[in-house]
């Protein structure tokens, strides 16, 4: 109810006593006529928004005693195969649990940019293009104590050289985890 309405409705209750002052009786709620009335007291309580925790966005954690290594053929006609093992000097199994990534065409590792030799274009995953919308299984592999696990993909690019960073990204330990490796130079012959 806005301001205008709340001090129009004491004048609103002179109105009806006068209508019915040619009644006998006044009505107990209704003051005399000529009687002013006090002006209605506006409470206002501040809008005040409560505090919302937004959780802090973390960062991934390094994954101690583990290590990645990224290989691909040096020089390739077609597809660029891609291999990303990691190589556990952990003494005890370490359980990995890898997402798909919507921006990666829902591969799960090993996640990877590629940048064009010379420059710093990125040509994977294409700048500015929609990411897909994934199913959000998981794939769980255990490292075995001292072990390794491998996760391979295959690139499609166009003819050209390329520096390919790769990592995994996962959870291990209760833990998000980031397991980068050394990039690779690769040439794209055309076919």
């Amino acid at each position: 109810m806005n301001l205008r309405a709340l001090l129009l409705l004491p004048l609103l209750g002179l109105a009806a006593a006068q209508t019915t002052a040619t009644q006998t009786t006044t009505p107990q709620n209704v003051p005399p006529q000529g009687t002013v009335l006090p002006a209605p007291v506006l409470l206002e309580t501040p809008a005040v928004p409560e505090p919302v925790t937004v959780p802090a966005a973390t960062l991934p954690a390094r994954l101690d005693n583990v290590s990645a290594v990224l290989s691909a053929p040096r020089s390739v006609k077609g597809k660029v195969p891609l291999t990303l093992t990691l190589k556990s000097n952990r003494a005890a199994a370490v359980k990995l649990e890898v997402p798909r990534d919507n921006e990666q065409n829902c591969v799960t590792a090993p996640t990877v940019r590629v940048l064009k030799v010379g420059s710093r274009e990125v040509v994977y995953p294409k700048p500015g293009q929609e990411p897909r919308l994934c199913a959000q299984d998981l794939r769980s592999d255990t490292v075995a104590a001292k072990g390794q696990v491998q996760y391979t993909r295959d690139l499609d690019l166009p003819a050209g050289e390329y520096m390919v960073e790769g990592w995994l990204t996962g959870f291990a330990d209760g833990l998000r985890v980031k397991v980068p490796a050394q990039p690779v130079r690769v040439t794209v012959k055309s076919n």
